[in-house]
């Protein structure tokens, strides 16, 4: 009996041991281990970027639905003007029409000072401002701005992974998957170890028919970051097949921080990151950058707190502690609180306004000399707006 004992222990140590190593060592089981941890903890977690959202709702109903938005801003410091400027604000975007508008209606103080508009048309943004006596400029920025996101199928969810387990087992079987010696140490100093993986063009139909894609003409390459207990600290996906460099990953212990990174020409480079607040549950709480370099040198950024919260006629969103800066020096602060709602019944999003002969200024002349294009804009200021004068 005890040599039967024995035996069953050796066997059971030996499968231990070898599934310990498989762990450890074999990179489909390490894969296939990262996923069912994240479908039943990563998911879970208050940290989880998209934590309490509804994935498919958000981009069929508001990323790619045509939206009103109504609210109200202030801009608490500007460079060179000392006064607070308030307003209403309120506007509409269409992904079909690939138009956006914003009006605002700005007061300085307890006086009204008149009207600030906004428009962008497919690549083209245009300010508008009957406040400064009808100057207009467009800059045209010779990229898409009407970027349509996934059509999701599906929520991404525990339950979906359930449903696909089948799917995403077979999936890892036919990608190619290579440990690198590139490390990722995260914010609390936990260092994960890289696995390139290369999807094959025709594999991962599952996927495909979750994002609501067509399955691409090519192979798809990506990277996972697994600390030792195979829990993902990171995930890169690499956008060179549209622009060469570009990369949008997913990071942080319980992937809380989204980073999108594109290189523009010139030698110029943009980066923006969403991290999301873990600690306040009660609400969808994130911290956003936007980081833009010029090809001249001159960095500019974009910094703010931002709270999403579903209600029943829409989105309640607040924007907060907005800091735009130029090589770390602050031009402006504000915030912005409105609503967001689906118009199924849209019509023209610029309705009678014609922006056919509002001048396009070249965007290199710009960002090459802001300061005199800014400086241009107030002395025009100044010269059609009473208020101006009287602050002088």
């Amino acid at each position: 009996m005890k040599k039967k004992i024995g035996i069953i222990l050796i066997i059971i140590f030996t499968i231990a041991i070898f599934i310990r190593a498989q762990l450890k060592f074999n990179p489909q089981v390490r894969l296939l281990a990262s996923v069912i941890n994240f479908s039943e903890s990563t998911l879970k977690s208050s940290e989880y970027l998209a934590y309490n959202i509804d994935l498919k709702d958000l981009f069929t109903n508001y990323a790619n639905s045509d939206i009103r938005y109504s609210g109200t801003a202030s801009i608490k410091r500007i460079e060179g003007f000392p006064y607070s400027i308030n307003g209403s604000i309120k506007g509409k975007r269409s992904l079909s029409q690939k138009k956006f508008s914003c009006n605002a209606n700005l007061d300085v103080l307890v006086l009204e000072i008149g009207e600030l508009d906004l428009y962008a048309k497919e690549d083209t943004v245009y300010l508008v401002a009957p406040i400064l006596g009808g100057l207009s400029y467009g800059f045209d920025t010779g990229d898409n701005l009407f970027l349509e996101t996934p059509n999701l199928n599906n929520d991404i969810n525990r339950e979906w992974f359930h449903n696909n387990k089948r799917n995403i087992y077979e999936f890892i079987q036919n990608i190619t998957i290579e440990k690198t010696e590139n490390t990722f140490v995260d914010e609390d100093e936990t260092v994960a170890e890289e696995f390139k993986i290369t999807i094959p063009e025709g594999q991962g139909g599952f996927i495909w028919e979750l994002l609501g894609m067509n399955a691409p003409d090519h192979d798809i390459i990506c990277s996972v970051f697994l600390d030792k207990y195979n829990h993902t600290r990171k995930l890169v996906f690499d956008l060179s097949y549209k622009t060469e460099g570009a990369y949008i990953s997913i990071y942080g212990n319980n992937l809380s921080t989204l980073e999108m990174y594109a290189p523009l020409p010139d030698n110029e480079e943009v980066r923006a990151t969403i991290k999301r607040d873990g600690d306040t549950i009660y609400t969808n709480s994130f911290s956003d950058s936007l980081s833009y370099y010029a090809s001249n040198g001159d960095v500019y950024t974009l910094n703010c707190g931002m709270l999403l919260n579903y209600v029943e006629e829409g989105i309640k969103m607040e924007v907060s502690k907005i800091v735009v800066a130029k090589n770390k020096q602050t031009l402006a602060e504000g915030y912005v609180k409105g609503k967001i709602s689906t118009d199924k019944n849209m019509g023209d999003v610029f309705e009678n306004v014609d922006l056919s002969d509002v001048t396009i200024i070249d965007w290199d002349t710009i960002k090459n000399d802001t300061a005199s294009f800014v400086d241009d804009v107030m002395s025009q200021a100044r010269t059609n707006v009473d208020l101006f004068n009287l602050l002088d």
